[in-house]
């Protein structure tokens, strides 16, 4: 999937502010929550979300939704990772 593809899949969904983002490798973000529903498709490299106990691995075309309200942490891949992600109050 394209950079342009993922902003329109997320644009279609209805999803605002939709944006790229790079972090490089081993980024970490500790756990932390978001006010709005946040969906994120992966365009290059990995990412590592862990929520509600679990741990899952996201690589190029894969795509996932945070909840607004819902704690969460993230690691990047040994690559770091590239990402479109959107918000929706």
């Amino acid at each position: 999937m394209t950079i342009d593809d993922a902003r329109q899949t997320l644009a279609n969904d209805g999803y605002s502010d939709v944006n790229e983002w790079h972090d490089g490798a081993s980024v970490i973000y500790p756990a932390h929550e978001h006010d709005e529903h946040t969906a994120h498709i992966v365009v290059g490299g990995s990412i590592f979300i862990i929520m509600n106990g679990e741990e899952k691995e996201y690589t190029p075309g894969d795509r996932f939704d945070i909840p607004a309200h819902t704690l969460h942490s993230v690691r990047m891949g040994s690559e770091g990772c590239t990402y479109i992600f959107g918000e929706k109050v």
